[in-house]
């Protein structure tokens, strides 16, 4: 039984409203003290659930056809590609949410070689969040999970099920 699709749609909803919101940011949102924990939770929730599709699929790739290989594993590619780049992401945020939190004040107050290490650590997380970096990295990733999505599509439904997914699969083949 492929239980696959009951798994993938959750972290592609997730990771990919995650993107939106780091590319094109509102300035009243952004103002808004709650903004970073939303793209907070959507971002490490869609990471951990995207480990979970992962897992899945490849359950199901040994359920496919010899004859759908390539695609297979370019679909898979993609699929780890983009679990890879928004596990930086989620990283980034769970580290500045660890920050925010103040829960490592207390513990590193008496190893100051860790608090050394920690403070290097969100200043490098802060940089990135702070810049237009992280707006690259989202919309990489964004790429990535449509590209994986797509070719999802045409393992399933075939490389004409509609013209996006057909385009997604003659980039390729």
């Amino acid at each position: 039984m492929n239980i696959h699709p009951i798994f993938v749609h959750f972290p592609i909803a997730l990771l990919t409203l995650y993107a939106i919101f780091e590319i094109i940011q509102n300035r009243k949102l952004r103002e808004q003290f709650y903004f970073f924990y939303v793209k907070a939770v959507l971002v490490i929730t869609g990471t951990i659930s995207s480990f979970l599709a992962l897992q899945t699929g490849e359950l199901a790739e040994e359920l496919r056809d010899r004859s759908f290989q390539d695609l297979i594993e370019l679909h898979s590619t993609f699929a780890n590609i983009s679990v890879w780049i928004f596990s930086i992401l989620g990283i980034i945020y769970l580290i500045l949410w660890i920050e925010k939190s103040g829960i490592l004040n207390n513990l590193f107050s008496k190893q100051i070689n860790l608090q050394k290490i920690w403070n290097i650590i969100i200043m490098y997380a802060m940089k990135i969040n702070n810049s237009f970096l992280i707006k690259i990295i989202a919309l990489i990733g964004l790429m990535a999970i449509t590209i994986t999505g797509g070719l999802g599509g045409v393992i399933v439904y075939g490389p004409n099920v509609d013209p996006f997914a057909s385009f997604i699969y003659n980039l390729f083949f």
